[in-house]
């Protein structure tokens, strides 16, 4: 008889765990996803010469994880981890950093709100870049110079991030990001306040950043700025950046949009402060279900030194996760600056034509 017992303890104990095993599998759920873009570039002057090449442009190759757990009561356990590459060398975006586009894990509720800790966006993507011609053209060489206003891919480590509930359309987040020793970024606070119903998407934002890094060098040709020097490869090193800004989009029909950016930037070393600015509009119509033409543009200035950047784009949607376009992008800069669209080496001249056929696709 006690053995009786003792079996029929163990079969309920079995019966509990397997029901509990299956409820929380029935309550989680795990997506894989990311994207692939591959296409053909030609641009009129790199260094003074013609080039033809490869690699992403539409949408930033990547690969990622994506998780939620129902825990009741309208409360969810969230987390995130992404990882950038380029498909035209199978190379990490960012070499030593598995997860360097998101890592981070939070909780959701629907009557509290969302609060999310690790890697996460720089709160101006957030705003700036759904608005920004490079992400509606699906076009980085639209985006801004030097990314000073961190409307590009701006990734913060060390973070906390809280999203208020929507009340009638309107909500706010707020983040602060803890100093991070091993990749010099300094502290970050920043804030947003967002609108988000009918035809209508816009918000405000608003950042603070001690101790950024630039790699001007790089990003805009530069070779010295706010007198530090770039020889060697050294990066410009920013004391405090400040960024505010507005951003929006208002779809008139279903066929057409406009959107837009505004925005201004500080920038302060210990010798001297100067400021960045970038004004942007763009138009999108939708010709059929399956295609749409875009034109957009902005006219940007850093130091005294003016960016006008204009881009027209075809994209044709095989499917749902798989569209071919055909875009078209020049820049014309002043002060006798070296034109520079971004992902591209400097021109010899204050001109730069891009041209570009790809592929991109969603998974």
């Amino acid at each position: 008889m006690k053995g009786i017992k003792r079996s029929a303890r163990i079969a309920v104990v079995v019966s509990s765990s397997a029901v509990w095993s299956a409820a929380v599998a029935q309550t989680s759920a795990v997506t894989l996803y990311g994207s692939i873009d591959e296409g053909i570039t030609y641009v009129n002057n790199q260094a003074g010469g013609a080039a033809w090449m490869t690699g992403v442009v539409a949408v930033p190759d990547k690969f990622g994880f994506k998780g939620t757990e129902d825990l009741g009561g309208g409360t969810s356990a969230i987390f995130q981890l992404e990882n950038g590459f380029f498909s035209n060398t199978g190379t990490f975006a960012s070499s030593g950093t598995m997860f360097n586009r998101h890592a981070w894990v939070g909780l959701s509720s629907k009557r509290a709100g969302v609060l999310t800790l690790g890697r996460q966006w720089d709160l101006s993507n957030e705003v700036f870049t759904p608005n920004a011609n490079g992400a509606v053209e699906y076009n980085n060489y639209l985006y801004h110079p030097g990314n000073l206003d961190n409307s590009a891919v701006t990734p913060v480590n060390n973070s906390i991030r809280y999203t208020t509930p929507r009340f009638g359309g309107w909500f706010a987040q707020g983040m602060y990001a803890f100093r991070d020793t091993s990749s010099g970024q300094g502290r970050y606070v920043g804030a947003t306040l967002r609108y988000s119903a009918g035809p209508l998407d816009a918000g405000f934002v608003y950042s603070d950043t001690n101790g950024r890094t630039y790699a001007l060098k790089t990003l805009l040709g530069y070779a010295s700025f706010m007198g530090q020097d770039f020889s060697g490869g050294a990066s410009f090193r920013a004391r405090n950046t400040t960024i505010m800004g507005l951003a929006g989009t208002y779809r008139v029909t279903p066929r057409w949009a406009v959107h837009g950016i505004l925005d201004h930037v500080r920038i302060e070393t210990d010798v001297r402060s100067t400021t960045a600015y970038n004004a942007e509009l763009g138009i999108e119509w939708r010709v059929t279900a399956a295609n749409a033409i875009t034109l957009g543009g902005f006219r940007g200035g850093v130091d005294g030194r003016q960016y006008t950047t204009v881009g027209i784009a075809d994209l044709y949607h095989l499917s749902v996760r798989t569209m071919v376009y055909a875009e078209a992008t020049t820049q014309f800069t002043s002060r006798g600056t070296g034109a520079t669209l971004p992902s591209l080496t400097s021109s010899s001249n204050s001109h730069q034509l891009a041209l570009r056929i790809g592929v991109q696709h969603f998974f």
